[in-house]
């Protein structure tokens, strides 16, 4: 078409459906990397906590559609999930881990959290994994 610069847009394309994220994560360094990706792949990065009081006062603060725990937060992830109950459904949370032992995951799983992750996981299967889980998949 004359005057059309680029590409048309895929309509199918959900990638470019805003996804508003909560990063509950005390590692600054490897934190900055995943909000890049993240932000990259059209996740909007709503808050960056360390801890559970702090998840728990941001999703508050700013209605997160997702959230992505750090298995190894200060006080365990554990506690996030708790102190996020009843401000985001649990099926709406992940938790990325270095290692998921079978009996971790399943223990996980009987939480109710939506997803448990590897940090090795590979970072288109990240952003689609935590698109479903955010309802924009």
């Amino acid at each position: 078409m004359p005057g059309m610069i680029g590409r048309a847009a895929n309509p199918y394309d959900r990638s470019a459906v805003p996804c508003r994220l909560l990063l509950v994560s005390d590692r600054q360094a490897a934190s900055e990397a995943l909000r890049t990706h993240l932000a990259h792949h059209g996740f909007t990065i709503v808050a960056h906590e360390g801890s559970a009081a702090g998840a728990a006062d941001a999703a508050r603060r700013e209605h997160p559609e997702v959230v992505l725990i750090d298995a190894a937060v200060p006080g365990g992830w554990q506690d996030v999930v708790v102190a996020l109950s009843g401000l985001i459904p649990r099926d709406h949370i992940a938790v990325l881990a270095a290692y998921w032992s079978t009996d971790a995951r399943r223990a996980a799983t009987r939480t109710g959290i939506g997803a448990t992750l590897l940090k090795r996981v590979e970072g288109v299967e990240l952003v689609n994994r935590l698109r479903a889980l955010a309802g924009v998949a």
